[in-house]
């Protein structure tokens, strides 16, 4: 199979599986290291080399009730969407403490602005969230936030 077939080996299986998610492992961000169990078997009719590989790898799990730090990336009427590297968060206006409102003059100005007036938050904005629900799919993690709670809400510079 030649010289670089092990280096081959490498680069499809984290073609294969970085960026999708396991069912109980998570986001697969990263393939740290990968191993053939051994030498493959041949696939009958097509050519192909079936090879069984053990790998360790970085991932991104989301759960429930889990406290995050996370960045605001778009802000509307109905909450706000922010990220936590690949993984999606959306907390709507009713899972924010009372008080808070939205405030838009123009399309670049979106944002919640607390009570009192002296917390606020707009895309960039870094916030901390309670995770209230997990979802993910083929590639990609989503999660349902509130900033309910103490110490939680946007960042205090």
């Amino acid at each position: 199979l030649g010289p670089g077939y092990h280096f081959h080996l490498r680069d499809q299986l984290r073609q294969k599986v970085e960026g999708s998610v396991q069912e109980r492992a998570g986001l697969i961000i990263a393939v740290a290291g990968s191993e053939a169990l051994d030498k493959g078997k041949l696939h009958e009719g097509t050519g192909m080399v079936m090879v069984p590989m053990k790998y360790r790898a970085l991932v991104l799990q989301l759960f429930k009730n889990e406290v995050v730090d996370v960045e605001v990336v778009e802000v509307n009427e109905l909450g706000f969407f922010a990220e936590l590297g690949p993984a999606r968060i959306f907390v709507s206006k009713a899972m924010m403490e009372k008080g808070w409102s939205y405030s838009q003059e123009d399309a670049s100005s979106r944002c919640f602005v607390s009570a009192d007036r002296s917390r606020v938050i707009r895309r960039g904005t870094n916030t901390r969230v309670k995770l209230v629900a997990t979802k993910h799919d083929q590639n990609r993690l989503d999660a349902i936030g509130t900033t309910i709670g103490e110490y939680l809400g946007p960042s205090q510079v």
